[in-house]
């Protein structure tokens, strides 16, 4: 199975769509997917992300589904005044990866953030693929490819997850762009019963390149 994880186009977030420059994006976003396998196209109740979609959606002829689980929660996000080097501490474990249990000067974060993953994990799971520690159990393995469109705060948070790694260690570092596509691939490796989420792409915005449109860096 393939996972793309999109990050929403550049919002207009006082009307919760997106500037003339996030609808450029997310038209170059779905010429670059037209010929791409997508089996199923998931969307955060957010307009930002919504919209994003829509190109895509009309360019391929599908309906997207609609989740509470990917959308932005600013709640547990990582504020920019905090230290990772102080105020962070964390467990490392092989079966169960990075986890903070002091994450930054919030007591209640990772509880939001675990209860975001654990929604995740039940959408995975009726995808064919259950959590088992930091691996997932190919319950009913498939080569289906699912784009979920999304946010920076969840995707970071998600990506962490799926690595095995802290997210208050990720917030402060790992740049999702607006109109990124993150892919991750679910396949059992040989002699192996288990899958390990593969990261494959991060952040690719070449469809951003390809329509001349120019980024912020």
């Amino acid at each position: 199975m393939l996972l793309y994880l999109i990050r929403h186009a550049d919002p207009d977030y006082e009307h919760d769509s997106l500037t003339e420059k996030g609808w450029k994006e997310a038209q170059a976003l779905a010429e670059w997917l037209k010929d791409i396998k997508i089996d199923r196209i998931i969307t955060s109740p957010s307009g930002r992300a919504i919209d994003t979609a829509k190109p895509t959606l009309a360019i391929k002829g599908m309906t997207s589904e609609v989740y509470e689980w990917p959308g932005e929660s600013y709640d547990y996000m990582c504020s920019d005044d905090l230290n990772p080097q102080t105020d962070c501490e964390y467990s490392f474990s092989v079966r169960e990866g990075v986890h903070d249990f002091r994450d930054f000067d919030d007591s209640d974060r990772m509880e939001r953030v675990d209860a975001a993953m654990k929604q995740a994990d039940g959408f995975l799971e009726s995808c064919g693929y259950k959590r088992r520690g930091i691996f997932y159990d190919p319950i009913r393995p498939n080569d289906d490819s699912i784009a979920v469109f999304s946010h920076r705060g969840f995707g970071t948070a998600w990506i962490s997850y799926l690595l095995g790694i802290a997210p208050g260690l990720m917030w402060p570092i790992l740049v999702l762009d607006p109109s990124s596509i993150t892919t991750f691939e679910f396949f059992i490796e040989d002699d192996h019963d288990f899958v390990r989420p593969s990261l494959r792409r991060m952040n690719d915005l070449t469809h951003l390149y390809k329509a001349g449109l120019k980024t912020d860096f």
